[in-house]
């Protein structure tokens, strides 16, 4: 019997106990909400007074005690990007970042504060060397941000003729031709790239593609399997392979290229409809449709709602293919 009771009174003991405990972890939570919830008003109001100074301070004062609270952080950015310090708020939302990667605020002033650093050590690298070769690229890059292909061209060769080694100016032209169409030039220009340095998948790709435009299926496979080599995972380098091989003639070799690029991303029409056209060169129908019927539904997602009804049946058959 006095066991008994004594066990009902340490049961109400412990209920009691847990009670309390609860009790002070929700007043020291509320605390801590509260104390956040006042520095981030606090720091707010002297932002938006323009005491910038004040701003820091609180914000500061606040983060010494609670790092890891992001928003107090970005208003302590926020603050430092308005007195002209671009380089302490970028290190100020990396850090908010390694608290909250997905946080849209510190995103969003991490790109600001990387366009005003940016803007700075332009000013200062043009102010120091104004005809170096870096210079004349950031030019010829700032020309074709602008849609001026003649006067990058013409940036991108005077910074070739302060760095003729330069790979990546080299490239950047390459690049220029073949987006003019230009493609013995730029395989020139990706050639003398790949001369000057060691081989990557930008200059794989750009002389696979310049090959392939020229019907020259041959050198085309040969640096688009390198391109696919050195990035195994790059879409772009698996469909273009696949089509190099398709155009060729090599319907078995393109298949699995153009199914590698279909699983990195499924969405690519271009790959079902060289798919089914490579196993109906094949002679393997049933598969033929299946890819075909897929490159439909796509075409169909595609449509809004009210003109599916109206929209007939568009998959070619698998003779129309050949």
């Amino acid at each position: 019997m006095k066991t008994h009771v004594w066990k009902s009174e340490f049961s109400v003991l412990s209920s009691s106990l847990r009670r309390l405990l609860l009790s002070i972890l929700m007043v020291v939570i509320s605390s801590r909400a509260y104390g956040q919830s006042s520095a981030l008003t606090e720091c707010t109001r002297a932002f938006y007074r323009g005491d910038y100074a004040l701003a820091v301070q609180l914000a500061e004062k606040h983060l010494r005690k609670y790092p890891k609270d992001v928003p107090v952080r970005v208003a302590l950015a926020r603050a430092e990007l308005a007195q002209g310090k671009p380089l302490q708020a970028f290190e100020e939302l990396r850090r908010a970042l390694e608290s909250d990667p997905r946080s849209i605020d510190a995103l969003y002033y991490l790109s600001l504060a990387s366009k005003k650093l940016s803007q700075s050590e332009y000013q200062r690298l043009f102010s120091m060397a104004p005809d170096s070769f870096r210079v004349h690229q950031l030019l010829g890059e700032a020309a074709l941000s602008a849609e001026n292909p003649t006067e990058a061209e013409s940036e991108f060769a005077k910074a070739l003729e302060v760095n003729p080694r330069s790979v990546e100016v080299t490239t950047e032209l390459a690049e220029l031709k073949r987006s003019q169409s230009k493609f013995d030039e730029a395989i020139t220009y990706y050639l003398q790239a790949e001369k000057n340095g060691s081989l990557n998948y930008d200059v794989a790709y750009g002389l696979g593609a310049c090959y392939t435009y020229k019907q020259d299926y041959s050198h085309a496979i040969e640096w688009l399997k390198k391109a696919v080599a050195l990035a195994p995972d790059a879409v772009a380098g698996r469909f273009a392979l696949g089509n190099a091989l398709f155009q060729d003639g090599q319907f078995t070799a393109a298949v699995p290229e153009l199914k590698e690029a279909l699983q990195r991303e499924p969405r690519m029409k271009q790959a079902y409809f060289l798919l089914g056209r490579a196993y109906a060169k094949l002679g393997r129908q049933e598969e033929a449709r299946a890819a075909l019927k897929k490159l439909d539904e796509l075409n169909r997602s595609e449509i809004p709602e009210q003109e599916k009804k109206t929209t007939r049946e568009v998959t070619p058959k698998p003779e129309q293919l050949r």
